[in-house]
């Protein structure tokens, strides 16, 4: 029997350990991935995902399941997310990962698993998600922190309108809207032909 999220955020209001590393594990992946989108830096994706899990551990005792666990876990990371993009421009810094990014394989490790593609047709896909990335980038924070929830992370409209705290119809017009401007975009950037490949 699986024990559900809510079930072991209680265990862990109890200072039970295995309760807070079973939920570590089941969405430390996931999480990071998602930072990752929203930041484009690897290392502090995994910082934050870090510091993300703490903030749960430290608040477990006054965790109340008004909504789910996972809504409340990626409003912590969208958050710190928020804030790390906001310091950033205020540091006025720009990084090096925009160009070359020394993790890349661990998020597009899914072009290599099938063996029948040749290396160019690799090498195409991949500066196709390089670009498609990018693009994601130029959008409105909160059009591009839906559209990354929706796609690479497939949460629902209601849990998206819990990590935003906005009505699952803003939800839909945030992300109709963002696939529109990136379709837009992609077009201006000469792949029109692949704009509904992971957007």
């Amino acid at each position: 029997m699986i024990v559900s999220d809510e079930e072991l955020m209680l265990e862990c209001s109890k200072g039970d350990m295995g309760a807070f590393e079973l939920l570590v594990r089941r969405y430390q992946d996931a999480l990071v991935n998602y930072i990752y989108y929203t930041i484009n830096d690897y290392h502090r994706a995994e910082d934050l995902a870090q510091e993300t899990f703490l903030r749960v551990f430290k608040n477990a005792s006054r965790y109340e399941p008004k909504a789910s666990f996972k809504s409340w876990l990626y409003t912590i990371a969208t958050n710190l997310s928020k804030n790390e993009i906001r310091n950033r421009a205020r540091r006025n810094t720009y990084f090096l990962e925009d160009m070359v990014e020394e993790n890349e394989d661990v998020y597009h490790s899914e072009f290599m698993i099938d063996t029948r593609y040749q290396p160019d047709i690799l090498y195409e896909k991949k500066e196709r998600q390089q670009l498609i990335k990018k693009t994601l980038k130029q959008l409105p924070e909160n059009q591009r922190l839906a559209l990354t929830l929706v796609t690479y992370q497939e949460l629902s409209y209601e849990e998206i309108s819990d990590i935003l705290n906005c009505s699952t119809g803003a939800v839909k017009s945030l992300i109709h809207r963002a696939r529109q401007n990136m379709k837009k975009l992609l077009i201006k950037a000469g792949i029109g032909g692949g704009v509904n490949e992971k957007i």
